[in-house]
């Protein structure tokens, strides 16, 4: 009797202890990924920064060195001809 009881319970109720069977429904998320709408604009592979800004930066960066290496070299002749010329970076 035991064992014909137990096997309608094994049919109709789900095992249970570490040995309990594989868990058979299905993932929660489709395994293919959907395209997405027309009207969105994946960022996935965009830089995060737009190429003309980072030019700009660089130019702007290379224009303040010139800027200072000209201080620097004035006052380093000024110095020779005995007049005191701080540079702005020094000063800041």
């Amino acid at each position: 009797m035991r064992s014909l009881l137990a096997a309608i319970l094994g049919l109709f109720l789900p095992p249970r202890g570490a040995h309990r069977a594989p868990d058979r429904t299905p993932p929660p998320f489709p395994a293919v990924r959907a395209e997405p709408p027309a009207d969105v604009i994946l960022a996935d592979g965009l830089p995060l920064v737009r190429p003309y800004l980072a030019v700009w930066e660089r130019e702007r960066e290379a224009l303040d060195r010139r800027r200072l290496q000209r201080e620097r070299r004035r006052a380093a002749v000024l110095a020779t001809l005995g007049q005191d010329c701080v540079p702005a970076e020094v000063a800041a």
